[in-house]
């Protein structure tokens, strides 16, 4: 069962801009909703979706270190479609906005 979350982990990973639903990737790795949403929560310490957040904002920060894409590019790169949600758990998770990141 550890084996299949760790799966999830990897498939939530490797598609940050269009992630499955819960029921998909409960579908997916084979797991019941309830066990994934559960089980997932307690190996990784988040929740799925505050999971994908997490790795979204992690790699937007990175991308906005490290290459010349603009802030809505970067946004868009990991999945968020509204620049000002992007902003604000940006803003949440680092304290700054991603402007300070670029300049």
């Amino acid at each position: 069962e550890r084996e299949k979350l760790y799966q999830a982990r990897e498939i939530l990973s490797k598609n940050m801009e269009t992630p499955p639903s819960i029921a998909e990737l409960s579908r997916l790795i084979g797991l019941n909703d309830f066990k994934l949403k559960k089980n997932f929560k307690e190996l990784f310490g988040f929740p799925v979706y505050k999971y994908l957040q997490n790795e979204r904002l992690i790699k937007a920060h990175e991308l906005l270190s490290s290459k010349d894409l603009t802030i809505q590019e970067a946004a868009w790169s990991v999945g968020y479609e509204s620049l000002s949600s992007f902003s604000n758990a940006f803003i949440k998770k680092y304290g700054f906005r991603p402007s300070e990141v670029k300049s």
